[in-house]
């Protein structure tokens, strides 16, 4: 009775090692399609994440895709690990792997740091473009990776003897190229953008702030930019010859360098002659009427006159700029989305 129950534990043993050990798939074409299908899935929701991104939704918004995407590539790395090699062929699997590890990494670590970094973006040119930068280098780490996934595809197939239809081996490929380099092409014109952008926002500080002296300086630098910014966005290429986002940039830059050297030194010149009415209103006011001189009467009459006609004039600017650059960022927005929408498909 003890034999039988000892051989008894030796054959369950046997059929439950033998059930956990992963089974080779029947063909080379069921292999390969075996590992290539969960990469493919993650490939699309990985890249569908960067481009929720690129597009300005911004990581914070969508942290919990981020999050089921690494649960994701996690139990994908695992499944995909689990697969025995093929005939001693070990290298499609590991590729995979590697793919799936790599992405892991930047999703996680990259990524925490660019999350890191988006916070402070806005700050200043120099943290937008290192963060810009830093999404850059994060997608060439994905696209260099599954190249090399596809590079290995392509010697097991030749192995095997498959015939990839050219379509199939294009299109996981054609997805990641045309992402990262309309990533990469999106940054240079941003960054053309943001510069003036950031600049503006600094004038608009200064006014209300009433920093008479940080407005001219600002206001200054501003023409600036606008001047060297048109410039660049005037050099460049246009896009696979789509200009939507060359046309677009000098549109919104036109309206800066507008705003620039017209509607910014109008406001200045009201900040300076409200500085001055107040400044004469306060002599006048300090003195008794008993004191007060004709001369004192005009000047203070002249001072409420000018200043009256001014601040008329000035919040007609300041209305009709206000509503040209929500309408200038407004459709500056619209032209990015199109680029994006055609060119990241």
């Amino acid at each position: 009775m003890k034999i039988r129950i000892y051989r008894w534990f030796i054959i369950a043993g046997l059929w439950l090692l033998s059930a956990s050990l992963p089974v080779k798939a029947a063909s080379p074409v069921e292999y390969m399609s075996s590992l290539m299908v969960p990469l493919e899935k993650t490939k699309d929701d990985t890249w569908n994440y960067l481009k929720a991104v690129t597009r300005g939704r911004g990581g914070r918004k969508v942290e919990s895709a981020r999050q089921d995407l690494l649960a994701q590539l996690k139990s994908s790395k695992f499944e995909v690990k689990k697969k025995a090699a093929y005939e001693s062929d070990v290298s499609l699997r590991d590729a995979v792997v590697n793919y799936l590890e790599l992405s892991y990494i930047v999703l996680k670590e990259d990524f925490d740091k660019i999350l890191d970094m988006e916070d402070i973006a806005e700050q200043s040119y120099d943290l937008m473009e290192a963060y810009l930068l830093a999404k850059e280098k994060a997608n060439d780490k994905l696209s260099s990776a599954f190249d090399s996934v596809v590079t290995v595809q392509a010697a097991f197939a030749e192995k095997y003897g498959i015939t990839l239809l050219a379509a199939e081996k294009d299109k996981t490929s054609e997805k990641i190229r045309k992402a990262s380099e309309s990533l990469s092409y999106y940054n240079q014109v941003y960054l053309i953008f943001f510069k003036c952008y950031k600049q503006e926002a600094y004038v608009l500080d200064a006014m209300q702030r009433n920093d008479i002296t940080a407005l001219a300086q600002n206001t200054a630098t501003f023409v600036q930019y606008c001047d060297e910014s048109l410039t660049k966005a005037k050099s460049l290429e246009s896009y696979r010859g789509d200009a939507i986002l060359k046309t677009a940039v000098q549109r919104i830059l036109h309206f800066y360098q507008r705003e620039a050297e017209e509607d910014f030194p109008a406001i200045s010149d009201f900040y300076v002659k409200k500085d001055n009415f107040e400044k004469i209103q306060k002599a006048f006011e300090s003195k008794s009427k008993n004191e007060r001189t004709q001369e004192d009467v005009n000047r203070m009459n002249t001072a409420r006159q000018e200043y009256n006609t001014s601040v008329n004039k000035v919040n007609q600017i300041m209305n009709a700029s206000n509503d040209s650059r929500n309408r200038e960022l407004k459709s500056w927005n619209e032209q990015v989305e199109n680029f994006f929408t055609t060119h990241s498909k």
